[in-house]
């Protein structure tokens, strides 16, 4: 089983820091003292920003995170979704283009 990023059981606020300590084997006490010593001498803001958006993202533990969607319809355009898991759009491999890329080489 692949391991993930999640939120620790073991919290002190949102349990960032105790999961990244879990993921990399790592002694949580010491992470989380690095962490915060991290926050306080490179600024407060940057950092406290950081670990709620992490707190955000990272998912609780047993929780699987969400699967990417495919879209059929292009959000930008309103038109169907074409394009192909090789990002090449369909609708430009077009059987009936009679035209060449070399016609204009002679």
């Amino acid at each position: 089983m692949q391991k993930r990023l999640t939120k620790s059981q073991n919290k002190i606020l949102a349990g960032v820091l105790g999961g990244i300590a879990n993921y990399f084997d790592l002694d949580p006490a010491w992470v989380r003292i690095i962490g915060a010593a991290l926050i306080l001498f490179t600024g407060v803001f940057p950092g406290v920003a950081l670990y709620i958006i992490a707190a955000m993202v990272m998912p609780e533990p047993g929780q699987s995170a969400p699967k990417a969607e495919k879209h059929t319809v292009d959000y930008q355009t309103g038109r169907p979704n074409t394009m192909n898991g090789d990002f090449t759009k369909s609708d430009d491999q077009n059987p009936d283009s009679t035209e060449k890329k070399d016609d204009h080489v002679k």
